[in-house]
């Protein structure tokens, strides 16, 4: 079972790297973002 992160304020800085990096080790990441359009990002 793949544990799963919750980032919120990931469209940049250092909550956009945290859910990148943990994404890459195999962690399940569900990432928030206040603009529509950084979704996309």
């Amino acid at each position: 079972m793949k544990t799963s992160i919750l980032i919120t304020g990931c469209s940049s800085g250092i909550g956009r790297f945290c859910a990148e990096q943990l994404h890459e080790s195999g962690f399940k990441v569900i990432a928030s973002c206040r603009k529509l359009e950084d979704v996309a990002a």
